[in-house]
């Protein structure tokens, strides 16, 4: 089917249900892709529809740039959900994809039509997080981060034609997500969720805490932790959907009520 629309290119739909009662977009980590998330729809309640974003520069869009530059995403990603705002959306962000969410929640209150929910997962607080340069850095540095925070060897990027082919996309969104560096952000009305694994090496508890300073409550709504790493629900993701489904159906029950 051709690419019509600004949806087309970034939206992916495995279980399309249009008459769901609320959408959940996923936002990947860094040199992820919309695949991570491909049995979500279906293992998520009828009332749920899934969109997962696809980042320019991999998989399908391959040949399409990469976008390097927070406020650049985030303005782009605004302007393609605006339609989804038909009813409650709920964004999941994981890694990268939790920071992004955030710029994208902020800017979805500024334009008048506020997210129902931030899930935050395996990041801190963008505000407490120590500024990187991986992205300057050789290959070899690259690789053996990305080797680090998976907790296990990246045979795909071992060869040289596959280093030359997918680094120039994980580059790119490390130097998004290296030279985002907000300072005050400030804080959203969507309440925020914390989602992360007790063993991740660059969240802890007082970074997942921290998200409460973004909330406009001042707090967060949910803390909650996972075995695992940093990828703690990628072999298993069902405790995490366990917690999606609950929050999801909290919206949906007060959405209902005041209908």
């Amino acid at each position: 089917m051709a690419v019509t629309t600004a949806a087309d290119r970034w939206l992916r739909t495995r279980t399309p249900r249009p008459s769901a009662d609320l959408a959940l977009v996923c936002l990947p980590h860094a040199g992820g892709s919309a695949s991570y998330y491909r049995d979500w729809g279906a293992r998520l309640p009828a009332s749920v529809e899934v969109r997962v974003v696809q980042y320019p520069g991999r998989e399908e869009r391959f040949v399409d740039a990469p976008v390097d530059d927070m406020a650049a995403m985030a303005d782009a990603l605004v302007d393609v959900l605006a339609p989804l705002f038909d009813r409650p959306v709920a964004l999941f962000g994981h890694s990268m994809g939790a920071a992004i969410g955030y710029e994208v929640a902020r800017r979805c209150e500024e334009r008048g039509h506020p997210a129902a929910l931030l899930l935050a997962s395996g990041f801190p607080a963008p505000h407490r997080r120590a500024p990187g340069d991986l992205h300057t850095r050789g290959d070899d540095a690259l690789v053996a981060e990305i080797a680090r925070v998976s907790g296990e060897p990246v045979d795909a990027l071992a060869g040289a034609e596959l280093r030359e082919l997918l680094l120039p996309m994980v580059r790119a969104d490390y130097r998004l997500i290296e030279r985002y560096a907000p300072a005050a952000p400030p804080p959203v009305t969507t309440p925020i969720v914390v989602c992360r694994g007790d063993a991740d090496p660059d969240v802890d508890h007082a970074g997942g805490e921290a998200w409460g300073e973004l909330a406009a409550s001042g707090a967060l709504s949910g803390h909650h932790v996972f075995a695992g790493g940093h990828f703690y629900f990628r072999r298993d993701p069902t405790a995490l959907l366990g917690v999606v489904s609950a929050r999801l159906g909290q919206i949906r029950s007060t959405t209902t009520h005041q209908g």
